[in-house]
């Protein structure tokens, strides 16, 4: 019976501790316009413009709707972005930023995940989830 007791008041010991905190690991709100996040959003459109074959031309973006950094081993940044297609060509251009918007709209609403370790100077696009 003390045993179960413990159990109980430890359970809810743990979660007044960590109300109003946050969880090691958990996401968190970034703003949207911090230079880190610009730089992983931008690193993002580049490897996926790289990566999408099937588009003749390269994306740009529009906006960056929600950001979020998870701390893991490394550190996530988690987007959310709409992109628009531009007139370069997709492999014309490593980034996209000075390129208009195409005269015939497509945006897509994007998904991005980007893996930063910054003791490595790496950088990878670890998830990719777009549609229209």
């Amino acid at each position: 019976m003390f045993v179960w007791f413990c159990i109980f008041v430890c359970a809810s010991v743990g979660r007044f501790v960590t109300a109003g905190r946050r969880m090691t690991g958990q996401p968190h709100e970034v703003p949207v316009n911090s230079n880190k996040v610009l730089t992983a959003a931008r690193f993002a459109v580049v490897e996926f413009n790289t990566a999408n074959a099937e588009e003749q031309f390269a994306y740009k973006i529009v906006d960056i709707t929600s950001a979020k950094i998870q701390l893991v081993a490394g550190i996530n940044y988690i987007l959310e972005m709409q992109l628009g297609r531009t007139m370069c060509k997709r492999n014309g251009t490593a980034d996209s930023q000075p390129c208009v918007l195409h005269s015939e709209p497509k945006e897509l609403q994007c998904h991005f995940i980007v893996t930063e370790i910054p003791w490595q100077h790496s950088r990878v696009l670890t998830q990719n989830k777009c549609h229209i």
